[in-house]
C-alpha cells in the first residue's frame, strides 16, 4: 500500500516539557523528517511516497519510494526560529547563508548545499528505529541526480529579489557593492557639510572616504566605482551634482567635484 505522511500526526511537545525534535525517536523516514521539519511538511506535503505493508512475521514495514523534491529543497532553507537561513540571490546566481555569530550573510556553493541534503538523508537512515527498508534513503536518494534536482529546486523556492541586499535593507553580507553605498551615506552625512562657494574635488573626497572606510575596517573602493557611488549619494543628500568646470586655486586647472560642499572641520 502506498502512503504519505499525515502532518496532523506529527509529534507535539508536551506543554512545559521542551524537547528537541532532533532527540525524538522515529520509526519511519517520513516520521523522522516530519518531526524535524514540521513547517515544511505543512506547506509542501509528505517527505516521501512510501510503500507500507507487513513482512513474513507480520510486522509493519515502510519503504520510501519517491522523495518530494519541493519538501527537501525547502528544508535547505534552514530553521529561522534557530537563526538559520539560506537564500538564493538570483542577481548573482549565488546562495548565501546567515551566520548568527557575526549576523552576516556568507556566500556558499551548490555543492555544499548538496552535501547538507546528503547529510540529512544519511542521518535519517542512521536514526530511524523501525523495521523500514532504508536503502533508498541512504543510497538512491543521495545520488548526484537527485541532489542536483533538490538544489536546483531550492533556487526558485529560496530566491531573494534584488532588494534583499539593497542599500536600505537590514540584511548585510560580508562582501557586496551595497556595502560601500551604505558607508557612502554615512560618510556624506557625518564628514561632509554644505558651504556656499566651497569646492570639494573628487580626489579630495576619494582620499577622505578611503580613510573613513579603513577606520571602519572596510576595504578601499576603486576610484572609478567611487565617483558613481558618491555622485548618487551626494545628489540625494545635498541635491548637488558633479561639475567638471571647477578651478583648482593652486594648480589653476579644471577639476571634477562639487561646488558648495566641504569636509567637516575636525573638532
Amino acid at each position: 500500500m502506498l502512503t504519505l505522511a499525515n502532518p496532523s500526526r506529527i509529534n507535539r511537545q508536551t506543554p512545559g516539557m521542551p524537547q528537541s525534535p532532533w532527540l525524538t525517536e522515529c520509526k519511519t523516514a517520513n516520521e523522522w523528517f516530519c518531526t524535524k521539519f514540521p513547517m515544511q511538511v505543512k506547506v509542501f506535503g509528505s517527505p516521501f511516497l512510501e510503500q507500507s505493508g507487513t513482512d513474513s512475521l507480520g510486522l509493519a514495514t515502510s519503504t520510501p519510494l519517491v522523495p518530494n523534491i519541493d519538501f527537501f529543497a525547502a528544508c535547505l532553507g534552514g530553521d529561522e526560529t534557530l537563526g538559520h537561513r539560506i537564500v538564493y540571490y538570483a542577481a548573482e546566481l549565488q546562495f548565501y547563508y546567515y551566520d548568527p555569530a557575526d549576523q552576516l550573510y556568507h556566500s556558499t556553493t551548490d555543492a555544499k548545499l548538496g552535501n547538507l541534503y546528503r547529510a540529512l538523508m544519511a542521518r535519517c537512515a542512521a536514526e530511524v528505529k523501525g523495521d523500514g527498508h532504508l536503502a533508498n534513503v541512504f543510497y538512491t536518494f543521495r545520488s548526484d541526480a537527485t541532489v542536483k534536482s533538490v538544489v536546483n529546486r531550492a533556487k526558485s523556492l529560496l530566491e531573494a529579489d534584488t532588494s534583499f541586499f539593497g542599500v536600505k535593507s537590514h540584511n548585510e553580507r560580508v562582501q557586496g557593492p551595497e556595502l560601500h553605498q551604505r558607508l557612502a551615506r554615512v560618510f556624506a552625512g557625518k564628514l561632509l557639510e554644505p558651504c556656499p562657494g566651497s569646492i570639494l574635488t573628487i580626489g579630495q573626497a576619494f582620499n577622505l572616504y578611503n580613510k573613513f572606510a579603513s577606520s571602519r575596517k572596510q576595504d578601499p573602493i576603486p576610484r572609478p566605482d567611487f565617483k558613481c557611488v558618491m555622485a548618487e549619494t551626494i545628489r540625494e543628500a545635498y541635491d548637488l551634482g558633479v561639475r567638471n568646470d571647477l578651478m583648482d586655486a593652486e594648480t589653476q586647472k579644471q577639476q571634477c567635484g562639487w561646488l558648495g560642499l566641504r569636509p567637516v572641520a575636525a573638532s
